[in-house]
C-alpha cells in the first residue's frame, strides 16, 4: 500500500519512540495519520511516566544544589537520556540554567529523548548561541524528527533562529516532520525574500524525497500569500523539472499536495503548468481527477481541474482529426 505523507511521517515518529525502524510498525500503517500520533503520544506519555516519580526525586535533589556541582553530577551519573528525562520534571528556569552550561554534543543527544509536551517552556529559556550550536549538530546529525519536535516546542526567537541557522535542505527535511503549521509557516516566513527562490529550486531539483518534501511544505503553509509566492516560484522551473515533479507527486500519493500547490498560483503561472505535455496522458490525468475527488478538493479545485479536462478533450480531438478514425482490424477465419 501506498502511503501519504502524513502517515509516513508518523509512522517515522512512531518508530523513534520505540526505538525501532519504520518497517517494524508497518502494522500501524492501516491507520489514519492522527489515529498514528494518538498513538505515538499514548506510547510516549507511557514511557515517559514509567519511572516519573524517581525522575522527580531527582529533580528535587538538583533544586537545591549549587549550579556547578549539578553540572559535575549530572555530566559524571547521567547519560544524556536520563538528564533529559530529569529537565522535564525541573523548573525550566532551573533546567535552563544546567542546560547553559553543559556541552553542546551532550545537549543535542539529550534532545533526542526530551518530552515534546514539555519542552517549550525549557527550550525558550536556552540562550540563542546555546540553541543555534545545538540545532546545527541535529543538523549534522540528520536528527530531523527531532528537529520537528523541537521547531513545534520553540518560541518564536527560537523558530527564528532555527530558520536563520539551518540550510534549505534541512528546512524542507524539518518541515516534512514538524507538526505545528503555524511554526512551519513562521520559519519559512523568517527568511529572506531573496532566499525562497533558493529553497524552492533546491526541492525541485533534488532528490525524489526532497520533491515530496517540498510539496509537503507548500501545501502546509497556512498564509496565502507566501504559499502563493512559493508555487508560483516552482512555476518558473522547466517542463523537465516539472513533469519530473508531477511523477513524483503521482508515484509518492502526494498528489492533493501538488494540486494544492497550482490552485494557489497567480493566473499566469497556472496557465504555465497547465500546458505541460505531460497533463495530456490519460494516466496522469486519472491521477489528478482521482485525488481531487478523494480528498474533497473537487469543489475547490474545480476551474482548474476544468481547464486540465478540456485541454485533454482538446489533444484528443486533435489527435483523432490527424490519424484519421481507428479501423478495426480484419477478422481472422
Amino acid at each position: 500500500m501506498v502511503q501519504d505523507q502524513a502517515t509516513q511521517a508518523e509512522l517515522a515518529k512512531l518508530a523513534r519512540v520505540l526505538g525501532t525502524t519504520p518497517d517494524r510498525v508497518a502494522f500501524a500503517e492501516s491507520l489514519d495519520h492522527t489515529a498514528i500520533r494518538s498513538l505515538r503520544d499514548r506510547v510516549a506519555a507511557a514511557l515517559y511516566d514509567e519511572h516519573r516519580a524517581g525522575f522527580r526525586r531527582i529533580a528535587r535533589v538538583a533544586r537545591v544544589l549549587p549550579t556547578p556541582l549539578n553540572v559535575k553530577i549530572t555530566m559524571r551519573s547521567f547519560p544524556p537520556r536520563l538528564a533529559a528525562r530529569i529537565a522535564s520534571e525541573m523548573a525550566p528556569d532551573r533546567a535552563a540554567e544546567l542546560a547553559n552550561r553543559m556541552p553542546i554534543d551532550y545537549l543535542a543527544e539529550g534532545c533526542l529523548h526530551l518530552d515534546p509536551h514539555r519542552a517549550a517552556p525549557l527550550i525558550s529559556r536556552i540562550r540563542p548561541d546555546r540553541m543555534k550550536a545545538v540545532v546545527t549538530e541535529l543538523v549534522r546529525r540528520g536528527e530531523y524528527i527531532t528537529l520537528g519536535h523541537l521547531l513545534d516546542a520553540a518560541a518564536d526567537r527560537a523558530v527564528r533562529l532555527v530558520a536563520a541557522t539551518i540550510s534549505d535542505d534541512a528546512l524542507l527535511r524539518i518541515g516534512y516532520y514538524t507538526e505545528s503549521t503555524a511554526r512551519l509557516t513562521q520559519a519559512v516566513a523568517a527568511l529572506p525574500l531573496q532566499r525562497l527562490p533558493a529553497l524552492v529550486h533546491h526541492a525541485l531539483t533534488g532528490p525524489r524525497d526532497l520533491r515530496s518534501a517540498g510539496l509537503a511544505l507548500i501545501q502546509r503553509i497556512d498564509d496565502d500569500n507566501l504559499r502563493g509566492r512559493l508555487a508560483d516560484y516552482a512555476a518558473q522551473a522547466d517542463d523537465d523539472t516539472l513533469t519530473t515533479l508531477l511523477r513524483t507527486a503521482i508515484d509518492d500519493n502526494c498528489v492533493p499536495q501538488l494540486l494544492t500547490a497550482v490552485a494557489a498560483m497567480r493566473p499566469a503561472s497556472q496557465q504555465r503548468v497547465l500546458t505541460l505535455p505531460a497533463l495530456a496522458e490519460p494516466d496522469i490525468l486519472s491521477h489528478l481527477i482521482n485525488a481531487a475527488a478523494t480528498h474533497n478538493l473537487a469543489t475547490q479545485l474545480a476551474p482548474m481541474m476544468n481547464r486540465i479536462v478540456n485541454r485533454f478533450r482538446l489533444g484528443s480531438t486533435a489527435h483523432r482529426e490527424t490519424t484519421g478514425p481507428t479501423r478495426r482490424p480484419p477478422e481472422q477465419p
